[in-house]
């Protein structure tokens, strides 16, 4: 069992040597500092870690969970999807370089996904979609949870509170400067979320992830129970994971 000052000892580490993959100085800063400060990613190591499950990152950017698993030692296959066909090309190029089994392939989520079936991970992404689509895409994902396997997924929950604004004028930056695709922001409410996935399917828990950021961040975790199998619409076929 790592004691807690080698579990930051090697997150710090894993920072560092993802970072070290950007050449761009920019994006190598942003990188370090995205990854050190955000704990989406020790989160995520925490609940992903010693599952043998590949892994279906909706949303990946430039890759940075698919990097940071692999420095730590986290050997699954991982597909990541994302509509910035610029941020896929720079992960693309180090995922070819560097890591094996990992894909980031450009993919709007509000068209087909692709067959999969293990753990899914889901950041950031809900408040660029419009409420139906977040109501189309949800589902989709929840079938593709392999048995005791989860979605995670971490967005800000719309609440008239000071960090919820806060983090609304952050995404607004973030378009603004080019950064994040451009368009509306939808936030979704707690409830939008919760009310997709079935009780008797998934074990669910939910908490701020905030840490010494100012926005409002949650995460929520979605376990779906052993042996049970996701419900397919009609003239489908449970999903297997196809790179």
């Amino acid at each position: 069992m790592e004691s807690r000052r080698e579990n930051a000892a090697q997150h710090q580490n894993a920072c560092a040597r993802v970072a070290h993959q950007f050449r761009s100085p920019w994006l190598r800063h942003y990188v370090r500092g995205k990854l050190r400060s955000d704990r989406i990613y020790s989160a995520a190591y925490d609940l992903l870690g010693r599952s043998a499950e590949p892994i279906l990152d909706v949303g990946c950017g430039v890759g940075l969970l698919a990097f940071y698993l692999r420095e730590r030692a986290c050997a699954q296959p991982i597909l990541g999807l994302d509509l910035d066909a610029r941020k896929i090309g720079y992960g693309a190029a180090i995922a070819a370089r560097n890591y094996r089994d990992i894909e980031l392939r450009f993919q709007n989520v509000e068209e087909a996904l692709p067959d999969f079936r293990g753990n899914v991970a889901l950041f950031d992404v809900l408040h660029y979609l419009p409420a139906r689509a977040q109501a189309t895409l949800l589902p989709q994902l929840a079938r593709r949870v392999a048995p005791g396997g989860l979605l995670i997924i971490r967005d800000s929950i719309r609440e008239m509170r000071p960090r919820y604004w806060i983090t609304w004028l952050a995404e607004k930056f973030a378009q603004t400067i080019s950064w994040n695709v451009d368009g509306t922001l939808h936030f979704p409410s707690r409830g939008s979320i919760d009310d997709v996935f079935d009780d008797g399917e998934f074990e669910r828990e939910s908490h701020p992830l905030w840490g010494r950021s100012p926005f409002n961040n949650h995460i929520f975790i979605f376990r779906r129970g052993t042996g049970i199998l996701p419900v397919c619409p009609v003239g489908v076929s449970p999903a297997v994971v196809n790179f």
